[in-house]
């Protein structure tokens, strides 16, 4: 019994050993790759990586049954991201773009109802309505934190 205490703390530093190796051959490995990296400090955004939507907005426009548009929007806004996606039951054309001031707006069309949408299942509170432009928009307001607001404009062939 007495030489029990001495084999298990043998076995216990070779485990921690062959585990120390271990990682030493995964980072090492990693390393070469290029895959990942170590960046200590504060987050900074970075360039904005440019989406051309337009060729997107060509083949939804022969995708779906509504009139898919690319939408005018304010000098200084980069488009950065396109997609598919579903609301309402009905499919939808998105596209994101981040503002002048670095925040990010998502643009989605679709022929859903207005009154079905938003369809996210986040809580929001319906807070009136403005006009921008000849197009009226219903706004509504996030209800708690970590939901984005939402605005649903309807146009009669697309919301």
């Amino acid at each position: 019994m007495a030489n029990e205490k001495p084999r298990i703390l043998q076995d216990s530093r070779d485990m921690i050993l062959t585990l120390v190796v271990m990682f030493l051959a995964v980072a090492v490995t990693i390393g070469f790759t290029g895959l990942c990296s170590f960046n200590p400090g504060k987050p900074e955004n970075g360039p904005v990586h440019e989406v051309d939507a337009a060729p997107f907005v060509n083949v939804e426009a022969r995708r779906v049954d509504y009139p898919v548009r690319l939408p005018k929007v304010p000098e200084g806004w980069t488009s950065n991201s396109t997609r598919a996606g579903m609301a309402a039951g009905k499919q939808t054309t998105i596209i994101g773009y981040v503002t002048a001031s670095g925040a990010f707006i998502q643009v989605t069309q679709t022929d859903a109802e207005a009154g079905q949408l938003p369809d996210d299942g986040k809580n929001r509170l319906r807070d009136g309505t403005t006009d921008v432009e000849g197009t009226t928009w219903t706004k509504y307001e996030p209800a708690e934190d970590n939901v984005r607001r939402v605005w649903v404009g309807d146009l009669g062939d697309s919301r």
